[in-house]
């Protein structure tokens, strides 16, 4: 073989091995790209396919919480009487309770309770001056303030009904600036000799009035010092015990009928207006308000204790007739208040009558007084 068929030969073997190496290189450029193209639709598919994620369940330490799903609220209905509503009202969406299973715990929980602290912290609570009773008490001395709880004077703690009390000071204006009165006991005296021929209360308002009412069933008030007056009403270290009056007002029912007439006995003032008109004046003798309501004397039982009678009035059972009652104080000192009824035919010239009470309940103790008072006449309020 000559040189120039030598050089063709190694010319077309180089040729022939280039064009191997091409197809080599291409072979392994096509397989990278069918892998990655395989692998694409591989994860393509994956994804696309992947079923739904189930709903996780979490934990909060030994506590398992499983979300709830709420049901929507029903559609309102096509048809029928809550149709024509177009406001109806929902049904209420009833959610179901998890109960969360018990959580045992290692923590030592054992304590103790001192009850003595706990009765302690209750009772401080309270009202430091709570009531001590709801009426009259006949064993109290008529004293302690605040509403005048177990007075003799009346209840802080009564029935509208019952006779209610307002203590008024002559002495002082509602703003406590001094009157007439302050020094004079006849200027007093002429106030009511006037007040009672009309029982004006309107007067009574240009004198101070005790913030609270008390409120009594009874006027059987057995000779005290006046001071437990004010103390009664709580008005104490604000009123001097002196040239006050106490009105009380109401509306009774007589328990029969018949002819009556109130009996008392005052230190100092004692008036009573039935139906309009005045029936009694028990005032102190040199003291008296009305002397034309008065028709005679008796005397007590042991003869010490004389008792003023009032005019007669007609009662008539069940008929409710408005009633006013006055009593006062005037230089000060001991007051008392007695009143009672007599039916007409009744000669108890002893003085031994029944009490007058608008609810069946005890009589105080009259003390140093006579020893009367073991009857009632009970009359029934009115509304």
């Amino acid at each position: 073989m000559n040189t120039l068929e030598k050089s063709r030969a190694i010319v077309n073997q180089a040729g022939h091995q280039a064009w191997q190496e091409k197809v080599r290189r291409s072979g392994f450029f096509f397989g990278a790209v069918l892998l990655h193209l395989i692998l694409f639709l591989m994860v393509a598919t994956w994804v696309i396919f992947q079923p739904p994620q189930q709903e996780q369940e979490s934990r909060f330490g030994q506590v398992k919480s499983i979300p709830v799903k709420v049901p929507p609220p029903p559609q309102p209905p096509s048809s029928g009487q809550t149709a024509y509503n177009p406001q109806f009202e929902p049904q209420a969406v009833v959610v179901p309770v998890v109960t969360p299973p018990s959580v045992i715990t290692t923590v030592n929980t054992t304590f103790t309770v001192d009850s003595t602290k706990i009765i302690n912290q209750a009772l401080s609570h309270l009202p430091s001056a709570a009531p001590q009773g709801t009426g009259m008490n006949p064993g109290t001395s008529g004293g302690g303030g605040g509403g005048g709880a177990g007075s003799v004077y009346g209840s802080g703690t009564g029935n509208a009904s019952d006779l209610v009390g307002y203590l008024y000071d002559l002495k002082q204006t509602p703003d406590r600036k001094p009157t007439s009165m302050m020094n004079s006991t006849s200027d007093g005296l002429n106030f009511l000799r006037s007040f009672v021929k009309t029982w004006d209360m309107g007067t009574l308002e240009n004198y101070y009035k005790a913030p609270n009412p008390l409120y009594a069933t009874q006027i059987m008030i057995p000779e005290r010092h006046s001071e437990e007056s004010t103390k009664a009403f709580g008005v104490d270290g604000v009123v001097e015990a002196k040239r006050w009056i106490i009105v009380y007002e109401g509306k009774v029912i007589p328990p029969e009928s018949g002819t009556f007439r109130f009996v008392g006995w005052a230190d100092d003032f004692l008036a009573v207006r039935w139906n309009g008109a005045n029936v009694l004046d028990a005032s102190y003798p040199s003291e008296e308000l009305d002397p034309s309501a008065d028709s005679e004397k008796i005397s007590g039982r042991d003869g010490d204790q004389t008792f003023k009678c009032g005019n007669w009035i007609q009662m008539v059972a069940g008929e409710a007739v408005p009633i006013q009652i006055l009593i006062g104080e005037g230089p000060g000192g001991y007051s008392g208040f007695l009143l009672m009824v007599q039916k007409q035919g009744d000669d108890s010239q002893s003085g031994d009558l029944p009490v007058f009470q608008l609810r069946d309940g005890p009589i105080p103790d009259v003390g140093k007084d006579p020893k009367l008072f073991k009857k009632k006449m009970v009359f029934q309020p009115a509304p």
